[in-house]
């Protein structure tokens, strides 16, 4: 009987701890809970903490502020790409190359007989007071032949040699008066004794150009720069025959500078600069003109029909 009281004394002990116990854990959470909490909402600002070091400028210790420079944002590498990108794709276009041929050439242009004139006698603006050139004769000259281009390099360097037919028919632009045994050196007296010329002059040559042509692996178009032999065939005023009378020199070296255009391999586009600087003709040829020289243009089509 003993033993079943004290059991029960038990059991009512234990029921009682634990009635206790239950009731402490609800206070021990709510005491808790301030603490984590707190420990939550310090969290964000430590961060910041770290946040606002971060951003300062690092700094030497001296105290300059260390600038750091990532390679890829510098101009010399993004130029370096930019270059290297040029080069791709210049190196994958089509090599545009030079090829032997011997084409049929056809040319049009303009040319200007002038010289120095030294007694101002042709000088119609004598505002500067300066004695200005003259241009006697002007034209319109035009070329046929035979135009070959003989390759050096693949795509870049090449000599063109030509032979040509030129026919020329200058037009007076000044009325002019023909030297001759009785001349006066001065184209004033002249005209006290005659009229003055105003005839057209007819001319024929047969002229070789040597050029070198110069262009990019790439590129259609070309840098003609080289020099041309003319030997005049013809060359007349009226009945007055220039070459016969040893007026005329024997043969005209012009400077050749210019450009030509590949359309196709069959058609070419061509045009031509040409300064003649020797005298054409014998010195005072014309009274009161001296230092003639030719300046003229050429521009025209080479066909290769193969």
């Amino acid at each position: 009987m003993k033993y079943s009281i004290l059991g029960i004394l038990l059991f009512a002990v234990a029921l009682t701890h634990a009635q206790v116990d239950s009731d402490q854990a609800p206070e021990n959470a709510q005491n808790n809970s301030p603490l984590v909490e707190t420990v939550t909402e310090e969290a964000p600002a430590d961060t910041s903490i770290v946040e606002n070091v971060a951003s300062e400028p690092e700094r030497t210790p001296e105290g300059y502020r260390i600038i750091r420079i990532i390679v890829e944002d510098t101009k010399q590498y993004k130029d370096s790409v930019t270059k290297a990108e040029k080069a791709r794709v210049e190196a994958e276009k089509p090599t545009i190359p030079f090829r032997f041929q011997v084409g049929l050439l056809a040319s049009v242009g303009v040319k200007e007989l002038f010289g120095k004139d030294k007694y101002a006698y042709y000088d119609r603006d004598r505002t500067s007071g300066n004695i200005e050139p003259v241009t006697l004769f002007y034209g319109y000259p035009l070329n046929i032949g035979l135009l070959a281009t003989i390759p050096i390099t693949e795509a870049t360097i090449a000599i063109k040699l030509g032979a040509l037919y030129e026919f020329t028919y200058l037009i007076h632009n000044e009325n002019f008066f023909l030297k001759t045994e009785y001349s006066a050196k001065s184209p004033w007296f002249e005209e006290k004794n005659r009229d003055p010329e105003h005839g057209n002059i007819t001319q024929m040559r047969v002229s070789f150009p040597l050029l070198f042509a110069l262009k990019g692996r790439t590129i259609p178009a070309m840098l003609d720069v080289g020099s041309k032999i003319s030997i005049p065939i013809k060359d007349e005023y009226k009945s007055v025959d220039f070459i016969d009378e040893k007026s005329r020199t024997p043969v005209d070296v012009a400077f050749l500078f210019g450009g030509t255009f590949i359309i196709n391999k069959n058609f070419s586009l061509i045009a031509h600069f040409e300064i003649q600087t020797q005298d054409v003709y014998d010195d005072e040829l014309f009274v009161g003109v001296s230092n003639l020289m030719l300046i003229g243009m050429h521009a025209g089509l080479v066909f290769t029909p193969f």
